[in-house]
């Protein structure tokens, strides 16, 4: 008995079976749900840092306290996991649109996405560099310390809450013309894109704006019912 051969360049079954997996929309709500888990965590134990009022002495107490290097460090690992989340998320909304993605909504969304990806990790880097300064043996200078954690803020709560509204709006664009998204998510997220926007405080609560959205939004798409044949949904077929 012989083996049956696939033409060549023809993948295995098998793998095609995980290439659909990996380019599910379950696949792309599990990835939005581990980046808002992990960017939501991970920022949350690097903002514990003195804030850029703080005193030298606050400042001075709280980098000589235990184990402040290596949660920092832990906090990066696992910021960088969630970014690599993101893209995929990204990835697989792209890969199921095809064709049919509107090529200028299309470079928006991937040009926002790309750049929020990379405004993250350097505001979780910068906001975590006193503390891995402290985890390679050294003494964050309290000034240093201080810059470094305004610096933070004018990535976090300036630029990368105006990036994501690009990506948010673009997904509302994407998902209304797929109809992939109930409708009252799509006005949500123009609404909360539109306040993160035009918003000129730098609270902390803003970093935790987008990640509740891609929550929100991997959690519909895990939830809602898949459509009928016939239907136009290539993001959530």
């Amino acid at each position: 008995m012989t083996a049956e051969r696939l033409p060549a360049g023809e993948p295995l079954p098998v793998s095609r079976r995980w290439r659909g997996r990996l380019a599910s929309v379950e696949s792309a709500a599990i990835a939005g749900i581990i980046c808002a888990a992990g960017w939501s965590i991970g920022l949350s134990v690097l903002l514990k840092s003195p804030v850029a009022g703080a005193s030298d002495a606050e400042i001075r107490r709280f980098y000589g306290g235990p184990d402040v290097g290596r949660d920092a460090v832990l906090a990066l690992q696992v910021i960088i996991f969630a970014t690599i989340a993101f893209i995929w998320f990204v990835g697989v909304v792209r890969s199921r649109l095809g064709e049919q993605e509107p090529k200028l909504v299309g470079t928006v969304f991937l040009g926002g996405a790309i750049i929020l990806a990379g405004l993250t990790l350097v505001g979780a880097a910068v906001l975590a560099a006193p503390s891995v300064l402290v985890e390679a043996g050294g003494t964050p200078d309290p000034g240093a310390a201080a810059i470094s954690r305004a610096l933070a803020v004018t990535v976090l709560s300036v630029f990368t809450p105006r990036v994501a509204t690009l990506v948010m709006f673009s997904t509302a664009a994407l998902a209304r013309r797929a109809r992939a998204l109930p409708r009252w998510l799509i006005v949500l997220t123009y609404v909360v894109g539109l306040a993160e926007f035009v918003n000129v405080t730098i609270s902390t609560p803003t970093v935790y704006v987008f990640p509740a959205w891609i929550a929100l939004v991997s959690v519909v798409l895990l939830v809602r019912p898949r459509p009928q044949p016939g239907t136009a949904n290539p993001v959530g077929g």
